[in-house]
């Protein structure tokens, strides 16, 4: 028989038809929330702007890129004890120190290091701890380093305003506390950063830095913190925010990666975080020294390493980080209040607390990955590797992304947030839980998932995509290789999902299946047997004449499957393949078809109709 191929949807997390001849009855002693019934239909969270976004447009780094000049700065001596300054003007740093301090408040002051070495073994290498209205630049030619192991103490400590920029480096070593601490903002502009402290690399009001290369070889804590005055009561963008324009991050820490108390916008750059979570067992002592709870305690123990579990896992000896260590994040101000009781102040819910416009992300992190704490985040382009042990991308409000190339290789849960959406981009998920989870603790939200455009490709061990809300598939391709298990599906929706367009292809086991709503608009076919599929089948979706509409290689054994597309169509005839093998025919009669049947199919691995690895819209197979 000719088969002409019309449309190509391969292969990732593709999903199985049995044999049958017909519409057969639908096997299913699952819960099938959704096709008895109607689901409610999402809106997406419109009211979310770009407000802070917008606070970033007009910084202009180039009056700083543009000041490297040293002509006419006095020349200072080399010494072995501390060189004091306090008088305004340009200081010209060639060879060894024992420390540099300001001496006065108010203290305008542009240093430059050609060559040099400041090494001060018992206090701050660089001291402007005592004048918080001091601004201090300093400007890197060649190679230079501050060096401190006084206990408790910073390396660089401006309580005023502090800049870097030049073509040069500086390597920052603290033995005691932060690398680099200024109390008021940090900018750091083309040159290059070698940071390595007990607490924080960086650590400042706020950080703003464009076309540098840090590198911080490893840190207690965060690499970069930013957090705002004690004295502040309300959400703003003029403090706690991390900016990073085209830089090039590297970072090894105890702690988070980036963190900030309001927003954190990056544009452009590569960024290679790496954080190292310390685990703790259950016990008094470890819940007073480390401020944890029951709950934190969510880890378990395997040969060297540890794998989160359930909330409700009863089974050996649990154990918790015993400090955050995400890659990226933004998380509520705490501050304690004059009666002694903790102060929270949100970060803003009406707008994007974590923006990523675009950057290269390689992200190996003990704890989250990217996590928007009392926000919301956006992603918008970039390309991400994570590897993390809890969630890949996550917030407490919306999570959406528009764009970008997301590959997560190993999870826990793979895209969270009281509310999801998926416009666009290319989302690879693997998750030991759910792949994407819209849930939330706060009652206030009723959740909702939202996949309208992009390519989102998940491989979960627990619910494929989730919601304790709504589900809605309105575009793009969506391909869900669901758990094994019989006690998770693929779609999972407490409200039901509805179907209006785009791509979509579910493979899980048979116990607990939902099947899309009836108030879906584009047709769904529902297929379900009890014998299982084995891992590895190929299978293509054939017209009547076995012109090819798609073609998917299911990766694991599985016995449900749901799919739709726009070619579906009411009152004709399609027919499914296994290999070369014709397995079933059935008519579209309404918008939710159901068949199967208990015959088997074995393992017919030929080679389907049209399995040239194809996509929608020539998307390419997935490496």
């Amino acid at each position: 028989m000719k088969r002409k191929l019309l449309f190509l949807i391969p292969l990732l997390s593709v999903f199985a038809f049995a044999g049958c001849g017909g519409k057969k009855t639908f096997v299913n002693p699952g819960d099938n929330l959704g096709g008895g019934g109607t689901g409610e239909i999402a809106e997406s969270a419109e009211d979310v702007t770009d407000e802070v976004k917008s606070a970033f447009a007009n910084k202009d780094f180039s009056a700083l890129s543009s000041n490297t000049s040293s002509e006419g700065a006095i020349e200072v001596p080399q010494t072995d004890g501390i060189y004091e300054i306090s008088e305004n003007g340009s200081y010209l740093f060639r060879g060894s120190y024992g420390g540099i301090a300001l001496k006065k408040e108010g203290i305008n002051a542009h240093l430059f290091f050609d060559g040099a070495t400041i090494n001060s073994p018992s206090d701050i290498a660089l001291n402007g701890a005592d004048y918080k209205k001091a601004e201090v630049a300093v400007t890197l030619i060649g190679e230079n380093s501050i060096q401190t192991s006084a206990e408790d103490t910073n390396a660089i400590h401006i309580k005023g305003s502090l800049s870097f920029n030049g073509d040069g480096t500086l390597s920052v070593e603290s033995g005691g506390k932060n690398a680099v601490k200024a109390s008021k903002d940090l900018t750091i502009v083309d040159c290059g950063l070698k940071l390595s402290a007990a607490n924080h690399a960086i650590a400042a009001l706020s950080v703003s830095a464009s076309d540098c290369n840090i590198q911080v070889q490893n840190a207690g804590k965060d690499g970069i913190n930013a957090e705002c005055d004690d004295g502040t009561t309300a959400f703003t963008t003029d403090e706690g925010y991390v900016y990073l324009k085209d830089v090039a991050y590297s970072c090894n820490t105890s702690g988070d990666g980036i963190q900030a108390d309001t927003v954190v916008l990056i544009d452009g750059g590569t960024y290679d975080i790496k954080t190292n979570g310390v685990f703790v067992s259950d016990s008094t002592a470890n819940r007073a020294q480390y401020d944890l709870s029951a709950d934190d305690f969510r880890y378990l123990k395997s040969g060297n390493d540890y794998e989160k579990v359930a909330s409700d896992y009863r089974g050996g000896s649990l154990y918790a980080l015993a400090q955050g260590c995400k890659g990226i994040k933004v998380g509520e101000i705490e501050y304690p209040d004059p009666d002694d009781e903790t102060k929270e102040i949100a970060v803003t819910e009406g707008d994007y607390s974590i923006i990523i416009e675009g950057g290269t992300f390689r992200i190996d992190s003990t704890d989250d990955a990217v996590h928007a704490n009392s926000g919301n985040l956006s992603v918008r382009g970039g390309n991400f590797t994570i590897s993390t042990y809890d969630d890949a991308l996550t917030s407490d409000v919306l999570t959406k992304i528009t764009g970008g190339e997301i590959e997560v290789t190993k999870s826990y849960e793979g895209i969270e947030g009281g509310y999801v959406e998926i416009t666009g981009g290319t989302v690879n998920i693997t998750a030991k839980d759910d792949g994407i989870n819209a849930a939330s603790d706060d009652t206030s939200v009723v959740e909702h998932l939202i996949i309208g455009g992009g390519n989102v490709y998940v491989d979960a061990s627990g619910d494929g995509i989730d919601s304790n809300g709504t589900i809605l598939i309105s575009g793009g391709v969506t391909y869900v290789a669901g758990p094994t298990s019989n006690m998770d599906c693929s779609i999972d929706s407490d409200r039901g999902t509805v179907v209006t367009g785009g791509y979509l292809f579910a493979v899980g086991p048979l116990g607990m299946v939902e099947t899309p709503a009836q108030n879906s608009t584009q047709n769904v076919v529902s297929f379900a047997r009890s014998q299982s599929i084995a891992a590895g089948t190929n299978l293509s979706l054939t017209d009547e004449d076995g012109n090819a509409i798609f073609t998917f290689r299911t990766p694991k054994a599985c016995q449900s499957v749901i799919l739709s597309c726009p070619e579906l169509e009411t009152g004709k005839k399609y027919k499914i393949y296994g290999g070369d093998s014709s397995l079933c025919d059935f008519t579209v009669e309404s918008v939710i078809t159901t068949v199967g049947s208990a015959g088997g199919i074995g393992n017919p691995n030929g080679n389907a109709p049209g399995n040239n690895g194809g996509r929608p819209g020539g998307v390419p197979p997935r490496r």
